[in-house]
Order: C-alpha cells, then sequence, then structure tokens
C-alpha cells in the first residue's frame, strides 16, 4: 500500500507557510530605495557650527537677566540713591508729619525702592485727603502733592460731621476743624449705614439749597445757620434768626419772593420772626410772623 504525502503536491516538505497575502496582481513593482548618499564632512561642520553659534547668545542673555536683577537690588538698595529732600505741598489741615508717615517716606529711603502710586493711596486714606500724587527726582528727591477736601457744611447725625461738596462725611468734627459752616440736620445715621448714596444725595440737595440762597444774595446780609430737612423731603432754614419753611423745591422763585419780603419787612424796620412760603397750589401766598428789629432776639428759631 502506498503512503500518503503529508503535504499538498507542489509544497516542499517541512517548509514554513508563508501568512504575508500575496500581492495584487495589479500591483506595481516595487522599486529598490536608492542608498543615501553620504554627507560630505565640510556640511556637516558647517551644519554644527550654526547650531553652535546660538549658544554665545543663550549665555549672554542669561547673563544680562542675572546682571540685570543684581543690578536692580543695587539702585533700589544703594544709599547713594537715598532720598535727602521730601517736598510736601497743598496741605493746610494735614500735617507734614501725618502724610510722611501714611506714605511711609522718610529721609535716607531709596528714591527707586519707593512704590509711587501705592504710597499716593496711602495718602489718601487720610480724612482730609481728596486726591494725592507722588513724584520722584533722581538723585534724591521725593514730591507729594496733596489736595486737601473742601469742608461745604456740618451734617447732625449722631455727632458733627464734616461734608464735602459731593455729600460725602470725610471725617468727625473735633477742636481745631471749622465750625462757622451751615448745618444741615434731620438725616439719621441709619440712612448713611443703610442706603449711603441716597443719604449722600440728600446732603447734596441741602447743599445746592445754600447755593440758591447765595445766589438770591439772602445769605450775605444774614448768616445760614441750619437747613433741615424732614422726613417727607420738605427744607426749611435758619436764616439769621429767622425761620423759613421752604417745603419742597423748585426753590429759585420761592427765594425771589423770600428776598422781596424780607426787604420789605426791613424797610419798616421788622424782622421776620418766620416765614412761611406756602405749597405750590398758593404760590403767591406768604405767610410772615415779624416784630421790630429792635427786639428781635438772635437765635430765636420759631414763634409760639
Amino acid at each position: 500500500m502506498a503512503a500518503v504525502p503529508s503535504t499538498p503536491p507542489g509544497r516542499p516538505q517541512n517548509s514554513r507557510v508563508s501568512r504575508e497575502p500575496p500581492p495584487p496582481a495589479d500591483a506595481p513593482p516595487r522599486r529598490p530605495r536608492p542608498a543615501r548618499p553620504s554627507e560630505p564632512w565640510s556640511q556637516r561642520a558647517s551644519r554644527w557650527s550654526q547650531r553652535l553659534s546660538f549658544v554665545p547668545v543663550l549665555v549672554l542673555l542669561a547673563g544680562t537677566v542675572v546682571a540685570g536683577r543684581y543690578g536692580h537690588r543695587w539702585l533700589t538698595h544703594t544709599p547713594k540713591l537715598g532720598a535727602r529732600t521730601l517736598e510736601v505741598t497743598g496741605i493746610s489741615h494735614c500735617s507734614r508729619e501725618e502724610v510722611l508717615a501714611a506714605a511711609r517716606l522718610a529721609v535716607g529711603s531709596n528714591v527707586l525702592a519707593v512704590d509711587l502710586e501705592r504710597a499716593a493711596r496711602q495718602i489718601e486714606r487720610l480724612p482730609w485727603v481728596a486726591r494725592a500724587t507722588v513724584t520722584r527726582q533722581l538723585p534724591d528727591t521725593l514730591r507729594v502733592a496733596v489736595e486737601e477736601r473742601a469742608p461745604a457744611a456740618l451734617v447732625a447725625v449722631g455727632g458733627l460731621y464734616l461734608a464735602s461738596a459731593d455729600g460725602t462725611l470725610f471725617k468727625r468734627a473735633e477742636p481745631g476743624d471749622p465750625v462757622d459752616l451751615p448745618v444741615v440736620t434731620g438725616l439719621s445715621r441709619e440712612s448713611f449705614r443703610d442706603r449711603p448714596d441716597g443719604a449722600r444725595e440728600q446732603v447734596r440737595d441741602s447743599l445746592a439749597l445754600m447755593g440758591d440762597l447765595e445766589s438770591a444774595q439772602l445769605g450775605s446780609s444774614s448768616r445760614l445757620q441750619e437747613v433741615h430737612r424732614e422726613p417727607t423731603g420738605d427744607l426749611s432754614v435758619m436764616l439769621g434768626g429767622t425761620y423759613i419753611w421752604l417745603g419742597r423745591g423748585p426753590y429759585r422763585s420761592k427765594l425771589s419772593r423770600l428776598r422781596v419780603v424780607l426787604g420789605e419787612l426791613r424797610r419798616h424796620g421788622l424782622e421776620a420772626s418766620e416765614v412761611h412760603l406756602e405749597s405750590d397750589r398758593h404760590p403767591e401766598r406768604v405767610t410772615v410772623r415779624a416784630h421790630t428789629a429792635s427786639a428781635a432776639e438772635p437765635g430765636t428759631r420759631r414763634g409760639s
């Protein structure tokens, strides 16, 4: 009996079976990769020299950074740039010592080490200071220019506070502060705490009325002592010894009538203790309580 071959016909025995798929019938024949020509030594040397040419530049930059740091440290610490002159201008209520202490400036302070903007912000925290500017002049001078607040009135809210023209209460009145200012009354401390914008607006309204009184030439002959604000928003003033009820604005036409009335009283030797400018329904009506000028008692607010 003949033996059966263990391999198919046409395949040699003990040969490894190739698992790669045969190439497609229409695939082009592979071209052999051309051999890479060897690069001449001169070209390789040139390329490496170009790469190495950046090394001195990097070293120079690193050295510049290090030198800059040490140079900055030297400039901001050397006593050769210490301040010898400290100029402070624009102060009348603040002292020079207060301004310099707030900015932490002293003789010997390095002028380049001073943060000018920060020093100005520190000075502006002083109650009297509205704005401040700090500048330097090499080699040894620091200048501080201060713009102080101008008090326009006193505001009574659990104590007397100085108010600027924008309605801001910037400090509590203390001995030595201006006291010959009109007093705004009728406002509460709670209003400044709970509704600060509205409270400042009410102070501004009172200050605007003071301006109208000056424009009507009513504050020149008699000193404006007080502007009182009712919870309803009505305003009244104490002008000299006369209590004047103005009610709601606009006030300029009312103040024009008031000037005429007060002028007529003076012409007859009388002085008003109270003047009531009535509501807008009767703008022509004015109620006056008068007494003779010789019998007037300064500081009297209301008649009985």
